[in-house]
């Protein structure tokens, strides 16, 4: 009998603020309790997006509503609007390159969870994953501050929203980093028939089929786990790489 394992989403991790910023990554990780305080450099610093790349579809944000402390932030109504809601395809249009919105790279694996309300479960988010800023959260008055500010409020790959700390982050970004876990099967058709003209995808796609026969979650063997993350990877990969998605038939 082949050895059974349990996956409930789909994907490998990958994660520092910026629009865009230099590959270097901390040579271990870290827990959350023993992330170093010093504040995250600005990410002002950090390189441009390539002009190139895709924009976000309509109805969607696709410039700087804040710029507090040099961070690229969105409008603080949408960003309360999208984690109150679940937007996996608006989460998909946001992570496009072509944008400005900073991104922040986990300095070690943490806890997750929204200090400021809205509909995200708890994760753990992994080291060296990337997350996107939606905004600065604002200094606490009168309380001791650590770091450069306030912290973040950032939305995962999957679209989850959470809180971090500037001393849980890192701006510069690692060689290769890691994304939440992704769930195929809550996307959009138009999303899906969109990813799915990337023959990476479709292969991927059609290996997952092939291995998990339909299973969303749950007993799964080994090789479904696997073709999970393959698939996972393949979406995000086809995304950095520049190929836009419709707008979602959902928006915050």
């Amino acid at each position: 009998m082949r050895p059974r394992a349990r996956v409930v989403t789909i994907a490998v991790p990958l994660v520092a603020v910026a629009c865009g910023s230099s590959p270097k990554a901390p040579a271990a990780a870290a827990s959350s309790s023993e992330a170093p305080t010093e504040p995250a450099p600005s990410a002002s610093a950090a390189a441009p997006p390539s002009p190139s790349a895709a924009a976000a579809p309509a109805g969607l944000p696709s410039a700087c509503a804040t710029n507090d402390g040099g961070v690229c932030g969105m409008d603080p109504g949408f960003v309360q609007r999208l984690c109150n809601g679940a937007f996996p395809d608006v989460a998909l249009a946001l992570f496009a390159p072509g944008l400005p919105f900073s991104r922040v790279y986990l300095r070690g694996d943490v806890d997750g969870w929204n200090a400021d309300g809205g509909k995200s479960a708890r994760a753990r988010l992994r080291f060296e994953e990337e997350v996107l800023v939606l905004k600065r959260r604002p200094v606490p008055k009168g309380g001791i501050v650590v770091g450069a500010g306030g912290g973040y409020v950032v939305m995962r790959w999957d679209g989850n929203c959470y809180t971090l700390d500037d001393g849980e982050v890192l701006t510069k970004k690692p060689p290769s980093p890691r994304h939440a876990p992704l769930q195929w099967h809550l996307y959009d058709s138009g999303t899906k028939d969109a990813l799915l003209k990337s023959p990476k995808v479709l292969a991927a796609f059609q290996r997952r089929g092939k291995e998990c026969k339909g299973a969303m979650s749950g007993d799964v063997t080994k090789a479904c786990e696997q073709a999970d993350n393959a698939l996972a990877d393949a979406v995000v990969d086809e995304i950095r790489r520049g190929t836009s998605i419709p707008t979602p038939a959902k928006l915050p």
